[in-house]
Parts: C-alpha cells; structure tokens; sequence
C-alpha cells in the first residue's frame, strides 16, 4: 500500500484506531488493484514463464536448469518492487498440481479429476437452480471437451 493511502484505511475499535500496513483483501477493489500491479510489474515474463491470477503465481519452465533462473528472475522483480511473498504459502518444484481449479501437468493444462467427478455424480437436473449448477460446471469444464459447444447447446438452451 502507497504510504499516504494508509491514513484512508482508518478504523475504531473500542477507544483505539488502527490504520492497515498493506492492502487488505477485504476492501472492495483490492483483487483487481493487485491483478492490476501483478500485470504491470511482470509484464515482461507473463505468457512466458509466469502465470498471474490475483495473488496466486505459477512459474513454468521447460527445463529443470531454466526453472532455476526463471524463479530468480521472478524473484528479484518482487524484491525490486518491494514485494514479499508469504512462504508458508509457497510451494517449489512441483511437477504437477491444482492451479485454480485446474491440474497442471508436464503435458499441460488438464481437467481437474474432482470436478469430472462431480459432473458425473450429479443426478438428472430437477429444478432450475440445478440446471444452474450444471451449466455453471460444464462451463468450467467446456475447454477439455471436443465439440463441447454442440453437446451444450440442448442444455444451455433447456
């Protein structure tokens, strides 16, 4: 947070007041604020070797030795703005994992295993709200089906 925004997030508690340090996730504009930073300050490796979605980073190399000085180059822009990341969160070396909702394999992006499952579980739609909840997850899921749009339509137009 820009020093003198911080006296714009003053707050009382009881007889005291405190003002935030850095942006909360709480105020209202702060996701977009933050994807807005992540774009602008790794503008240069995003697309290439850095994936941005709000305060959630995945670096991606194609080599084992590249992945060394892509997590450097990733690095040092942070420090050189000032950023800090919050270890405890941060996982390193991964071949594979979930990565907002999806399966992030050496392949590429996959559908995640929990939500097919889910999809196949669902019972036949009774209600509009449940038609809601399958269109909803098979929109998540549109990328990974073949002629997906033509199988959607009976439902999406239901």
């Amino acid at each position: 947070m820009h020093p003198r925004d911080k006296s714009k997030t003053v707050f009382m508690i009881e007889l005291s007041s405190y003002r935030y340090k850095v942006t909360p996730f709480s105020l209202k504009n702060a996701g977009a604020t933050n994807q807005r930073l992540m774009d602008r300050i790794l503008a240069l490796m995003i697309g290439r070797n850095v994936h941005v979605y709000v305060d959630d980073m995945l670096v991606t190399s194609e080599e084992n030795d590249q992945h060394v000085a892509d997590l450097e180059e990733l690095l040092s822009t942070i420090a050189k703005y000032n950023l800090k990341l919050n270890l405890e969160k941060c996982v390193f070396r991964v071949e594979a994992g979930n990565f907002l909702g999806f399966l992030l394999t050496e392949r590429g992006i996959e559908a995640n295993p929990n939500k097919c499952a889910t999809v196949i579980r669902m019972k036949r739609p009774a209600s509009a709200k449940e038609v809601q909840q399958l269109t909803g997850r098979m929109t998540a899921l549109s990328r990974f089906l073949s002629v997906g749009g033509d199988k959607g339509t009976l439902i999406f137009n239901a």
